[in-house]
């Protein structure tokens, strides 16, 4: 019991020692050189999960910015532009009756259909209430919106929501889904 004692206060005795010599001597000793590494493996974390955070942060902001430029898209009824927002084959799911358009011709007459033809009357735009973003994996993320439309006069006429899926190709983020809840 003695020895395990002795041993236990030089040992905890140590690095007062070295670190007393470290500063007679100005020179840098084993655990000096240790705990540096150990301040510099915790700020390179810290710096890597700050570099992660904006990374996904800068994510959002332009998943949310495209779907506002899809959604203008489809008020104006622009849709060569619309069209640009997709990878093909895109799935598109509306009321439970998903739809495969596999490329860009069929994804225009699918939504010129839905634009022209099975909008609410009077719809004139449409605006973001609220979003929620989600990153699956480095290039693969969610957003799910809800959001109204509006009619000319400025009355709300229908709110909705929906999944869009986006997939990050050749450094470009594209709609692969959506899902209308």
């Amino acid at each position: 019991m003695i020895k395990l004692r002795s041993f236990s206060l030089t040992i905890l005795f140590i690095p007062f020692v070295f670190c007393g010599q470290n500063q007679q001597t100005g020179k840098e000793n084993g655990l000096g050189k240790l705990f540096k590494k150990i301040v510099d493996n915790i700020e390179n974390l810290d710096s890597k999960a700050s570099k992660t955070e904006k990374i996904a942060e800068n994510n959002e902001k332009t998943i949310v910015g495209l779907w506002k430029n899809y959604s203008k898209s489809f008020e104006y009824k622009d849709y060569d532009q619309l069209a640009s927002y997709f990878n093909y084959p895109v799935v598109l799911s509306f009321s439970n009756d998903p739809v495969l358009a596999d490329n860009k011709e069929s994804l225009i007459q699918y939504y010129k259909r839905i634009r022209e033809d099975q909008i609410q009357s009077g719809y004139k735009y449409s605006l973001m209430d609220s979003y929620e973003f989600h990153e699956l994996s480095d290039g693969i993320c969610v957003l799910k919106v809800i959001y109204s439309r509006f009619d000319n006069s400025y009355n709300k006429i229908y709110t909705g929501s929906g999944l869009y899926y986006y997939i990050k190709i050749s450094g470009v983020w594209k709609l692969y889904a959506f899902d209308s809840l």
